[in-house]
């Protein structure tokens, strides 16, 4: 028998399984959070050749028991379509997409596509949403654990995945007036890929 890190009870090896869904939330219009802190990225703190775009997204990890990907991808799709605690369909759009996606992604012109992910210490509002699809019935009963965040994704020109990563940790942690803007080291927590 073992026992899960996201559940409170044991469960067998080949009944169920833990399998891990990201839900990515976007605005259908412009999102000026993210013009802005483009703008403020390129002006004030000097990345005007540096970077290409900004974009943000809420994010939700979404810990799920079932027996396979497929099944966990439905699971997020029903509680994203069926519920209003992830999204508004009048103004965002989502993506549902099994596993960890934690790659750099490039592109033909020598410019790298890097993620940060930004969460709050102790993940309230994560608590807060299991708490919500735990109250209710149905299929929401399987998610064991939801990690929010905030993803951004900066195209950056580099010479190299390392030094587009290096910029994008520079950029996001906020250590001074003119270095940093995404994330407060001192209440938030970020994972970059």
């Amino acid at each position: 028998m073992l026992f899960c890190i996201y559940c409170p009870f044991p469960f067998k090896t080949g009944e169920i399984s833990m399998q891990t869904v990201e839900l990515t939330v976007e605005l259908k219009t412009p999102d000026v959070i993210a013009q802005t802190a483009a703008s403020a990225l390129r002006g004030r703190m000097g990345y005007e050749s540096a970077l290409v775009s900004l974009s943000r997204a809420d994010y939700f990890r979404l810990a799920i028991h079932a027996d396979n990907p497929q099944q966990a991808v439905q699971v997020a799709d029903t509680l994203a379509r069926d519920t209003t605690l992830f999204l508004n369909p009048l103004k965002h759009r989502y993506q549902v997409q099994p596993g960890l996606h934690n790659s750099l992604i490039s592109d033909d012109d020598g410019a790298w596509t890097v993620h940060v992910l930004v969460t709050d210490d102790g993940n309230e509002a994560g608590k807060t949403i299991l708490k919500s699809l735990h109250d209710g019935q149905g299929v929401g009963e399987q998610v064991q654990s939801v990690v929010v965040g905030t993803l951004w994704a900066l195209t950056l020109r580099g010479d190299s995945p390392e030094q587009a990563r290096q910029m994008a940790e520079q950029m996001a942690v906020t250590r001074s007036r003119s270095e940093g803007l995404l994330l407060n080291p001192h209440y938030q927590d970020s994972e970059v890929w």
